[in-house]
């Protein structure tokens, strides 16, 4: 007669929360810019809160979390990239010019948290993701959709380094 051994027990969820653990204050980050969307604070901070009431079993508080959020958008910038060559016909004949095929929009995070259980994994750490877009097209044609696609990646790095163990 064949025995088997039991399974072992597997998570995938990657999260590694202190069972101590239950609540998680996030405070309203702050738009440290002078450019980019009025609400841009506001959609960074609800992302935030929403990811990590989606992926953990913390419960959002408004005072003394055992796990705190705070920080501030540092950078929303957008700069040429990838140049191409470029023509413009002037009165003195053809002059060339680089033009800019892409534009990037780079938007950098400053986040502090806070373990009160583990003071050890405390940080404070500056995230930042860009996202290219051509130049044919305006920021604002393609600004929000930009901005929800930089967001993830940035709220997935802060998630990782926070409470993720991968």
């Amino acid at each position: 007669m064949l025995a088997c051994a039991k399974a072992p027990n597997f998570t995938f969820s990657g999260v590694n929360l202190d069972p101590r653990a239950q609540t998680i204050q996030i405070e309203m980050f702050y738009a440290d810019v002078p450019t980019g969307p009025a609400n841009l604070a506001i959609q960074f901070t609800e992302s935030l809160r929403e990811y990590f009431m989606r992926n953990t079993r913390l419960k959002l508080v408004s005072n003394n979390g055992h796990l705190r959020f705070s920080g501030a958008i540092t950078a929303y910038e957008v700069t040429p990239v990838a140049p191409s060559a470029g023509s413009v016909q002037s009165t003195a004949g053809i002059e060339f010019q680089q033009l800019g095929a892409l534009q990037r929009l780079t938007i950098k995070v400053k986040v502090n948290y806070e373990n009160t259980f583990d003071e050890s994994e405390n940080f404070e750490q500056e995230f930042s993701f860009f996202k290219d877009f051509p130049q044919n097209q305006t920021l604002s044609q393609v600004e929000q959709q930009l901005i929800t696609e930089i967001f993830d990646q940035i709220i997935l790095d802060i998630f990782n380094k926070s409470v993720a163990t991968w």
